[in-house]
């Protein structure tokens, strides 16, 4: 047997030899291409699979994270919830996440202990942090295939395989790593997938490599020559798609985040120097604007902490010969340190040439007129990291995207200037009909402010409180004639009428960005420090400050001015009125520091409104 087994393969070498050069050619490939077609059909297989699990897992986390993440407060994490909470919870996670896929949810903090299990008899156990568990707090997204266990499930026998997912909590955005997620996801429905996968993959590739015999066998004497010329063409044309494809990835990014942001020009110039600067892989970036015939470096955003000599500056353009041929044109300009020489120590400062090796202007133009420049810096040799044309056309991309959100802010702000100059028209018409507000709404501004300087408030917070206290009334505009100029007391309908100006002015201003702290204090400016005032029954601490200092100094106003259906009373009435009320009222703490500006002579009270006293003795 064994000597007809070796005359055989003797007789298949010899015609092997004896055979031409193609037919060698063509036994050879296809031994090759069978064994290829094998492992090839082996790994793809393997890969796919592998990817389908890794997909179905990241999936899986995703969908928990973007139901839990926004729904889950630092303190849900810091210690199992009390059993309402948990409910909560727990409705939460069966109504919007476990289904026939997901079949078990678990919630860790950093400490381990069981935050959240859909098996609520874990809640409160501390699970010892293991490798895969302490991956997820560090921030990785951890998948595993698993068999189900008793310890996880009370029939384990009812899953054949999971997928394990171990998960990072990141609380509404944050970077910060708050607990992990270990989720349990089914694989029936994925294996049959993976199967029907694996067949597909099988015939499509043994087709693949059947036709890709024929086609060597066919075209084996030339197919070299072509095929390196081909596949060259293939690896530029690639490159240059996936330049402009992360090109327009970024530009998307970018813009997605501006209409988002906030219609300032400081917050995006900041996010748009930040953004651009990771995106094109500079060593940093500046903002910098003419405005008012000044070069301003509005923002600047490094890429390492060690930067220096980046501090904002503001010099004269005529200054800066360099950077106006610069707005003069519409494209980037490189310039490299090395080979500038004619610029003042000034040029040179501004544009930092004096740190940079490169860097590149890029003009921001709205319209046909010139608003800046972006400036990117490069520490590192031109060879390294050069500005490439894909470089140059993302940050002329920025640069538009940059003039455009500017344009916005400006008209944003024009048209926020226009409404208030038409809220503070309402508020001189509520003054024109109201004998008692003539004067007063200024007044009782002019002394809140004064208040709450007092009180230590920041900047921002007496602003509200200027704006708060000049519209304080302004819902009054609501409010008919015959009410507001009554000489006797109101009746009950027409106290409703006049309550309602508080939430009415609030309304008004609440389109205003930068009156919505104006609105807060004008909506609550009749609440009481017990709780028993109006519109909303706040109490305490709850109540804005801004509102509890106008609702003070409106009220001792209201005692010592005149009107029509009372005299004014003396100011040492309105101020034992003032201690009376203080707790109920009025915050204890305002009332002192009113009461003691009166004291060290800060204000003065005269007849119909209290005067302010420049240059007062010091708090």
């Amino acid at each position: 047997m064994s000597n007809k087994v070796s005359e055989m393969i003797n007789r298949l070498g010899n015609l092997f030899k004896q055979s031409s050069l193609l037919t060698r050619f063509s036994l050879l490939a296809l031994i090759i291409v069978t064994i290829v077609g094998i492992v090839g059909v082996w790994g793809m297989q393997r890969l796919l699979e592998q990817n389908i699990i890794l997909q179905e897992a990241n999936n899986a986390a995703d969908q928990v994270e973007t139901v839990l993440d926004n729904n889950l407060s630092s303190s849900d994490l810091a210690a199992p919830p009390d059993p309402a909470r948990l409910q909560e919870i727990d409705a939460l996670i069966r109504n919007e996440i476990i289904h026939d896929h997901i079949v078990r949810i678990v919630i860790h903090n950093r400490s381990g202990q069981i935050i959240y299990s859909n098996d609520l008899e874990m809640v409160g156990q501390l699970v010892p942090i293991y490798e895969k568990l302490a991956n997820a707090l560090d921030g990785q997204v951890i998948s595993d295939i698993t068999a189900p266990t008793e310890e996880h499930f009370a029939s384990p026998s009812q899953y054949d395989r999971l997928i394990e997912v171990l998960a990072p909590i990141r609380i509404q955005d944050s970077d910060e790593v708050q607990g992990a997620y270990e989720i349990y996801h089914d694989m029936e429905v994925l294996d049959t997938q993976i199967a029907t996968m694996r067949r597909s993959v099988g015939l499509i590739l043994g087709l693949g490599l059947a036709v890709l015999y024929l086609a060597l066998f066919g075209i084996v004497r030339n197919a070299s020559r072509k095929l390196i010329r081909t596949n060259e063409e293939n690896r530029r044309l690639f490159e240059k798609e996936s330049a402009r494809r992360s090109e327009l990835a970024a530009l998307y990014e970018i813009s997605r985040e501006l209409s988002t942001a906030a219609p300032k020009s400081e917050e995006i110039l900041d996010l748009i120097v930040r953004r651009a600067t990771e995106t094109i892989h500079s060593t940093y970036m500046s903002a910098l604007l003419i405005e008012n015939g000044n070069v301003v470096v509005r923002t600047t955003y490094p890429v390492r902490d060690d930067i220096q000599n980046l501090d904002l500056q503001c010099i004269p353009a005529a200054n800066s010969p360099f950077l106006q041929q610069v707005l003069e044109h519409d494209e980037p300009v490189i310039v490299k340190s090395s080979e500038v020489n004619d610029l003042t120590e000034s040029e040179r400062k501004t544009l930092t040439l004096n740190l940079a090796k490169t860097i590149c202007l890029v003009p921001i133009r709205i319209g046909e007129q010139a608003s800046g420049v972006l400036l990117i810096g490069e520490m590192r040799s031109e060879n390294r990291e050069p500005f490439t044309p894909e470089k140059l056309s993302l940050a002329k991309g920025i640069a538009d995207q940059t003039a455009a959100a500017l344009q916005r802010v400006q008209l944003f702000s024009n048209l926020e200037q226009a409404y208030l100059e038409t809220v503070l028209t309402l508020a001189n018409a509520v003054e024109a009909k109201d004998t008692y507000t003539k004067n007063h709404a200024d007044n009782v501004s002019r002394v809140a402010m004064l208040v709450g300087k007092e009180l230590g408030l920041s900047d921002n917070e007496l602003e509200d409180i200027r704006y708060g206290g000049v519209l304080h009334d302004v819902g009054k505009i609501g409010v008919p004639d015959t009410i507001l100029n009554k000489p006797g007391k109101l009746n009950d309908g027409e106290w409703v009428q006049m309550r309602a100006h508080a939430a009415i002015g609030a309304d008004i201003l609440k389109p205003i960005p930068r009156l919505a702290g104006a609105a807060d204090i004008v909506r609550h400016h009749h609440e009481r420090y017990d709780g028993n005032g109006y519109p909303d029954g706040l109490a305490g601490e709850d109540i804005p400050i801004g509102a509890r200092i106008l609702t003070t100094v409106d009220s001792y106003s209201a005692m010592v001015d005149r009107r029509s259906y009372k005299a004014a009373r003396p100011h040492e009435d309105a101020e034992v009125e003032l201690r009376r009320c203080t707790g109920t009222q009025f915050d204890p703490r305002v009332v002192d520091a009113f009461l003691g500006l009166f004291e060290r002579g800060a204000l003065i009270p005269s007849e119909y409104e209290v005067r302010v006293v420049e240059n007062a003795p010091p708090h």
